[in-house]
């Protein structure tokens, strides 16, 4: 099973679009995940586009109806998936390990940094994709992909 995972697009706040690289990952995937700020209807109608199961959640840029927090059992791995904009300083490793504890996740998916980022704690996997638009330190679109295989977890940062 392999989980395409972006987020932090802007799109069209502050970028026209999401990159066709970045596109063509997603939709090779069999599950697409936003962890937030997309800012706009274009990013929900591209993943729509794509007919597969999809999670979407809300972001601090993001004026629009989606839940701030999302869970899904893929594969016997609970995914939990957040902007994690209430997390202070961004990016705060503790308090993403303690929410990840709190909803008994096996991966935790965010975004908020513009920060790609992939770590391990008791088990629990953090991912962060990154910018899917390169408005993260480094200007690249970036995204992940997860593949879950035979209980095991891999996660391939493109």
């Amino acid at each position: 099973m392999k989980i395409g995972i972006f987020g932090d697009s802007h799109v069209p706040d502050r970028a026209k679009e999401i990159p066709e690289e970045i596109k063509k990952e997603l939709y090779s995937c069999d599950v697409i995940v936003c962890t937030g700020d997309l800012t706009g209807e274009e990013v929900i109608d591209f993943v729509k586009k794509s007919g597969k199961p999809h999670k979407i959640v809300r972001g601090n840029m993001d004026h629009l109806d989606l839940p701030k927090m999302e869970s899904v059992d893929i594969e016997g791995k609970r995914i939990v998936i957040t902007h994690s904009y209430q997390v202070m300083p961004r990016g705060d490793k503790e308090q993403l390990f303690q929410i990840a504890k709190r909803y008994d996740a096996d991966v935790l998916l965010y975004g908020h940094t513009h920060q790609q980022d992939v770590w391990q704690e008791e088990g629990i996997m953090f991912v962060n994709p990154g910018s899917a638009t390169g408005l993260g330190p480094d200007g690249k679109a970036h995204c992940a992909i997860i593949e879950i295989f035979e209980n095991s977890i891999n996660v391939r940062k493109i």
